[in-house]
């Protein structure tokens, strides 16, 4: 009784290292909420945007002058990334940052996040349903 007991702890306290490890990964990771706080609009410049976040997820140009840069990050769900858990969970939602240049200059910053259930609000009202 007591060496399956011991075991069960053994498999246990292993398991727990296991996830508490795969949280040490060597990727370097974006954390597009502090980021974005250290942008000025009028006055960083596009190379400090590249030495604050790295290159964007996508770019595009919206007329001659004005580009646009958007840096794209879903929100993984608490055990996402773990060995036993990894793919089983949907993310959480996503954060998104739209950076504009007007020439080198941070012309605009724009922090968006959003939640997967940040709409579910309108299931819960009746004013969907139209009585007549």
């Amino acid at each position: 009784m007591l060496n399956s007991f011991r075991l069960i702890l053994l498999l246990f306290i292993l398991l727990f290292s296991i996830q508490g490890l795969s949280g040490c990964s060597s990727s370097p990771t974006r954390h597009l909420v502090s980021d974005v706080a250290m942008i000025s609009a009028g006055n960083t410049s596009r190379e400090e945007v590249l030495k604050l976040m790295g290159d964007p997820d996508s770019k595009r140009m919206l007329n001659a002058d004005t580009e646009e840069w958007v840096y794209y990050e879903e929100k993984s769900a608490t055990l996402e990334g773990t060995p036993l858990f990894d793919g089983v969970f949907d993310p959480e939602g996503y954060d998104m940052v739209l950076i504009t240049f007007s020439g080198d200059i941070v012309k605009t910053c724009h922090y968006r996040g959003h939640d997967d259930d940040e709409f579910d609000w309108k299931d819960d009202y009746s004013w969907q349903d139209i009585k007549k």
